[in-house]
C-alpha cells in the first residue's frame, strides 16, 4: 500500500521585489520597513502587503527566485534594488531558491538562503522567532508538557509496527515534498491502513497509532491570539488532490486545546504557528505544529479571513513596538534643527530651559517636584510618596494643599504636561523633551547594534548615549528616596554602556581610549569586576600588565573584606591570561 506519492505544480505568478510604501515616501531616506520573504505563488504575503499599505506600514516582500541587487550593511540596514531600509520586523516563510543545474546554480541558492537566514537572525524582530522542532522533537516536547500525542516509531519498514492497533499512519519524517524541478513539487501524502499493508521503504518513515477521533483541528497561534477549524475530509491526500471534498468550518476553540496551544507555544517560543489536533472523547491529541503553515487556503475554505486580520494585527504591533527603539536613523540625523520648546535635563544638574532659554525655579521644594517627575518620566508617581520626600517623612496637615501649589508653579513654567491620575502626578515628555529619554533610547539602539554585530554603529550610539551625561545626576538632591532610586537605575545603566563601549574599543585595539575613559569610574567603583576587566585588559594591551595584576589583587582584597566572596571565575581566568602574558582580547562578560 504505497500510494501516497503525489506531484504538484505550483502556481504560476509574476517574481520580483515588491514594494508597498505610504504615498509620502522619500526616497531617500532609510525606511523602518517590514520585511516579507517567500516565493512565488504563495498567496498569504499578497494579502498581509495590501493589508500592511492601509494601515501606513512600510513593507517590501522578496521572492525566492528574483533577488538581483541586495546588501547588508554594518549598521543593520538593508539596500534592495537601490533603496535602503531598516529592517522592522521580518518573516520568512517557504523561502527556498531554485537550484537549476550545475555546481555555481547550487552555490547560488544555498547562499541566498543562507543571506536572508542569517538577516533574519539578526533582525530584531524574527518570525519564526523560536524553535523548528521535528516532528519528533514536537511529541517529545508535547509529551513532556502533558499533552496527549499517539504512539509513534520511526522505520523503513512500517509493517513491523507492533501497536495493539493495526491501522497506522504513516508519514514523512521531515516535509513531505521536494522541488524537484523550478516550480514542480514531488512528495508522499500521509496514508491511513492495515499495518499489513505496507512494504519496506528505502527511507525512514513516521509510524503512528491511528487515534480514533470525533474532529480534526487546525488551530492556529497568532501573537498569543488562537483560532480554529474543523477539518472534514475523506482521507489525508484530499487536501491537495479533491479540495472540493473538504469541507473547513470556524469554530470556537475548546479549552483544553487552547491551554495545550499557550503552552507548546511558549515552550518553542512561537509567535506564529498552525497545529494540528485531534479530538477525542479523552481530551485533545496533538499531531504537529507548522511554523510555516499556510492560512489562506482554510480561511477561503471557511469563508473568513480571521487569520489574515490576526497576522496583520501582529505585523503592525511588532512594526511600532520595534521603531520605538530599532533607532539606527540616529546615525543618519542631519545638522541641528530648532531647539525643542522644552528642554530639561536630570542627567548632571538639574536643567530646564524654554526655547534655549533657562527657566529659574527658585523655591528647592519646587526644584525638588521637578527633579522627581522628571527622573520618572511618563510614569505615575504616587502622591504619598511625593509628600515623604518633599517634607522628609514629617509633612505638615496642610501638605496635600501645598503639593497642589508647587504642581501649579511648575505647569506654569513647563506646561500642561503634568497630570493627576488619581492617586499620583505624572509628567508627560517625548524624547527631545528629556535628556533621559534620548539616553534610555541610544542606549537601546546601540546595544542591539551591537547584539547584530554591527560594531561601529554601536559605538557611535553609545558614544552620543554617553555624551549625555553631565555628571553624576541631581547631587542637590541626594538623600531623598524617590531620587535616589531614579538615580541608581541611571548611574547602572551608564556604567553598563561604558562597559559595553570599552569592551568594543578593546576588540579594535584601543587601549589608550579605554583607559582615559575607565580610569575615574574604576576609583569610584572599585568592585564591579566587569569594569575592572576591561581596564585590566586595556592596561595589559598598553603594556602595563603589572598595573593590570594589581587591579586584580587589589578587587579580591576589597570583595574579600566588604562581601567575603572571591572573584568570579571569569576575572580569575583573565588574570591567569595576563601573567601568563597572553595577548590582550575582549574580555568576556562577568556579570553573570
Amino acid at each position: 500500500m504505497d500510494t501516497g506519492s503525489y506531484t504538484l505544480r505550483m502556481p504560476v505568478a509574476t517574481r520580483g521585489v515588491s514594494w508597498r510604501l505610504p504615498d509620502d515616501t522619500d526616497p531617500r531616506a532609510t525606511l523602518p520597513c517590514v520585511v516579507l520573504a517567500d516565493r512565488t505563488g504563495m498567496g498569504e504575503f499578497t494579502g498581509l502587503q495590501r493589508g500592511l499599505r492601509t494601515l501606513g506600514v512600510p513593507s517590501v516582500r522578496i521572492d525566492a527566485g528574483s533577488v538581483a541587487a541586495l546588501t547588508r550593511h554594518e549598521d543593520g540596514s538593508l539596500t534592495i534594488d537601490g533603496r535602503r531600509i531598516l529592517p522592522t520586523v521580518t518573516w520568512v516563510r517557504h523561502f527556498a531558491f531554485q537550484t537549476g543545474q550545475g555546481a555555481h546554480a547550487l552555490f547560488r541558492a544555498e547562499s541566498w538562503v543562507a543571506l536572508v537566514d542569517q538577516v533574519t537572525a539578526l533582525s530584531s524582530v524574527r518570525i519564526p522567532d523560536g524553535l523548528d522542532p521535528g516532528r519528533l522533537a514536537q511529541l517529545d516536547g508535547a509529551a513532556k508538557a502533558g499533552i496527549r500525542v499517539p504512539r509513534t516509531i520511526v522505520t523503513t519498514d512500517p509493517g513491523s509496527a507492533s501497536f495493539p492497533s493495526r491501522k497506522v499512519v504513516v508519514k514523512a519524517l521531515n516535509r513531505h515534498f521536494v522541488e524537484a524541478e523550478p516550480g514542480l513539487l514531488e512528495g508522499v501524502f500521509p496514508e491511513i491502513g492495515d499495518r499489513t499493508a505496507f512494504h519496506s521503504r528505502d527511507v525512514p518513515m513516521i509510524v503512528q497509532e491511528y487515534v480514533e477521533h470525533t474532529a480534526e483541528l487546525r488551530v492556529y497561534h497568532v501573537n498569543g491570539e488562537i483560532r480554529a477549524f474543523q477539518v472534514d475530509k475523506p482521507s489525508p491526500a484530499a487536501i491537495w488532490r479533491d479540495e472540493d471534498s473538504v469541507t473547513v468550518t470556524p469554530v470556537a476553540v475548546p479549552s483544553d486545546v487552547a491551554e495545550a496551544v499557550t503552552r507548546l507555544a511558549d515552550l518553542w517560543g512561537l509567535r506564529y504557528g498552525a497545529f494540528d489536533f485531534l479530538l477525542t472523547t479523552d481530551g485533545p491529541v496533538f499531531l504537529e505544529v507548522n511554523p510555516d503553515g499556510d492560512w489562506r487556503w482554510f480561511e477561503s475554505k471557511a469563508g473568513v479571513d480571521d487569520i489574515s486580520m490576526a497576522t496583520l494585527a501582529m505585523v503592525r504591533s511588532l512594526h511600532r513596538e520595534t521603531t520605538r527603539i530599532d533607532l539606527t536613523g540616529f546615525l543618519l540625523l542631519g545638522g541641528p534643527g530648532r531647539p525643542p520648546a522644552l528642554d530639561t535635563r536630570v542627567l548632571g544638574p538639574l536643567d530646564l530651559r524654554i526655547g534655549g532659554a533657562p527657566v529659574h525655579i527658585g523655591a528647592r521644594k519646587s526644584r525638588l517636584l521637578a527633579a522627581i517627575l522628571l527622573s520618572n518620566p511618563n510614569e505615575v508617581v504616587p502622591t504619598d510618596h511625593l509628600i515623604d520626600s518633599l517634607w522628609s517623612g514629617r509633612p505638615p496637615a496642610t501638605a496635600r494643599k501645598n503639593l497642589q501649589v508647587y504642581v501649579s508653579e511648575l505647569r506654569k513654567r513647563l506646561g500642561d504636561r503634568i497630570s493627576y491620575e488619581g492617586w499620583g502626578y505624572r509628567l508627560d515628555a517625548q524624547r527631545d523633551e528629556l535628556d533621559l529619554l534620548r539616553f534610555r533610547d541610544l542606549a537601546a539602539a546601540g546595544r542591539e547594534m551591537r547584539r547584530r554585530g554591527a560594531g561601529d554603529a554601536a559605538l557611535t550610539l553609545l558614544d552620543r548615549a554617553l555624551n549625555l551625561w553631565r555628571g553624576r545626576p541631581l547631587a542637590e538632591f541626594a538623600g531623598v528616596p524617590l531620587v535616589d532610586d531614579a538615580v541608581g537605575r541611571m548611574t547602572e545603566l551608564y556604567l553598563t554602556l561604558n562597559e559595553d563601549w570599552a569592551e568594543l574599543q578593546i576588540e579594535r585595539g584601543r587601549f589608550v581610549d579605554v583607559l582615559n575613559r575607565l580610569d575615574g569610574l574604576a576609583a569610584f567603583f572599585p568592585a564591579r569586576e566587569r569594569l575592572i576587566a576591561a581596564r585590566m585588559t586595556a592596561l595589559a594591551g598598553c603594556g602595563r600588565a603589572p598595573e593590570a595584576l594589581a587591579q586584580f589583587e587589589a578587587v579580591r582584597i576589597r570583595l574579600s573584606a566588604d562581601l567575603g566572596i572571591d572573584p568570579s571565575p571569569v576575572l580569575k581566568q583573565l588574570y591567569t591570561s595576563i601573567l601568563m602574558g597572553k595577548p590582550a582580547t575582549r574580555p568576556r562578560n562577568t556579570s553573570g
